[in-house]
């Protein structure tokens, strides 16, 4: 090979000049996509009294496929100003109806698909409207599309048994992931704290069939693709507690779907007051 065509030729792969190549080496792949972060809107009735500590739930459309851990700061922008003024972002009162808690890191690690941080909230008897706490997400190297969660608490100031606490099931629309499980947790509340030890049973009524002459099922999602059916499940309240989790499996998958419901059935308890009961969780098309 003459000198000077050898000296352009190893100029041209360092380079890295498109259509130059000293050896039949194989193309670059392409590096995978960053999971996109996937967020939870949720509704919950408030409470009359005590704490309780709601988990959020904070999905990636797949499994973390680096080899380091992944962090997202989640900040309460409830208090801070709309721009221009004429209010904040959220409705919610720090210290009032929730513990502020300014910034929290959450860490993906390596094939981790989920991670969780705690929302205390406070009950009161106060005859008000919802309230919202707003949650904003940053500094990621993760794709962040919709970067908020709101988590609106109801007013339940109407309870008409005054004897037992009453269960606040919450609605939750979460958006489904493109691949991969990941144990997505459920929080149930009480209105006031348990006065003694006190049991639900949680039950999958996704598949149970509508009563005549309806036709199809409770659910529309599908046990086994959408989710993992789990029966019947035992909630336990101790003494002075407020809060209680039910873990359900979410799996994901990149097909055009409409939204997608899992439906369960709260009953045969004999400490807790039931109004409504059961919980729907909106599996949203993100595709």
């Amino acid at each position: 090979m003459r000198p000077a065509l050898s000296r352009t030729l190893a100029l041209a792969a360092a380079l890295a000049i498109p259509g130059f190549s000293l050896g039949a080496t194989a193309p670059a792949q392409a590096a995978a996509p960053n999971p996109t972060l996937l967020l939870p809107n949720m509704t919950i009735t408030e409470g009359d009294a005590g704490r309780a500590a709601f988990i959020v739930n904070v999905g990636l459309s797949a499994p973390n496929p680096l080899d380091h851990p992944v962090t997202v700061d989640a900040v309460d922008f409830s208090a801070v100003p709309l721009p221009g003024g004429g209010g904040t972002y959220g409705t919610a009162t720090p210290g009032t109806d929730y513990e502020a808690f300014g910034s929290r890191t959450l860490v993906f690690q390596p094939g981790q698909q989920v991670a969780r941080f705690k929302i205390v909230l406070k009950g009161d008897r106060v005859a008000e409207g919802h309230e919202e706490i707003d949650v904003r997400f940053d500094n990621t190297e993760l794709t962040v599309g919709d970067n908020d969660i709101d988590l609106m608490i109801g007013n339940d100031d109407i309870a008409t048994d005054t004897k037992r606490p009453l269960l606040l099931l919450p609605n939750q629309t979460m958006p489904e992931p493109d691949s991969g499980c990941f144990g997505y947790q459920v929080t149930t509340l009480l209105d006031r704290p348990a006065t003694q030890q006190s049991t639900v049973n949680a039950v999958d009524f996704t598949s149970v069939p509508l009563p005549a002459p309806l036709v199809g099922t409770y659910g529309t999602a599908t046990p086994g693709s959408d989710y993992t059916a789990f029966g019947t499940r035992t909630l336990t309240f101790a003494r002075g507690a407020r809060a209680a989790t039910l873990p359900v499996t979410i799996c994901g998958d990149t097909a055009d779907e409409s939204n997608e419901e899992v439906d369960v059935r709260f009953d045969n308890t004999q400490t807790l007051a039931v109004q409504d009961n059961d919980i729907d969780l909106i599996l949203s098309d993100n595709d």
